[in-house]
């Protein structure tokens, strides 16, 4: 896991109010708004604002139809290309 993943995973647990080791244990294939995380919008546009403000990615910007919010590895790869 990179410095992407670890900072994304992360901000996850704060929008969630988690257990940030929880958090960090899950497979990079755990789905943002599936049962295990159950991401609500709020928490989704709150997340999207903490990638914007740490690594300069508007995701909703750069990904209109939001397919890298699938799992915790897809916006971790999606935001590693961006900001590379």
């Amino acid at each position: 896991m990179d410095v992407v993943e670890t900072e994304i995973r992360a901000m996850l647990a704060r929008v969630l109010d988690r257990d940030p080791a929880l958090v960090a244990g899950l497979p990079a294939g755990t789905e943002l708004f599936g049962p295990e995380l159950n991401l609500t919008s709020l928490a989704g546009a709150r997340l999207l604002a903490g990638v914007q403000e740490r690594f300069g990615v508007d995701v909703a910007a750069e990904d209109w139809a939001l397919e890298s919010l699938t799992s915790i590895g897809t916006l971790a790869d999606f935001v590693r290309r961006a900001a590379g």
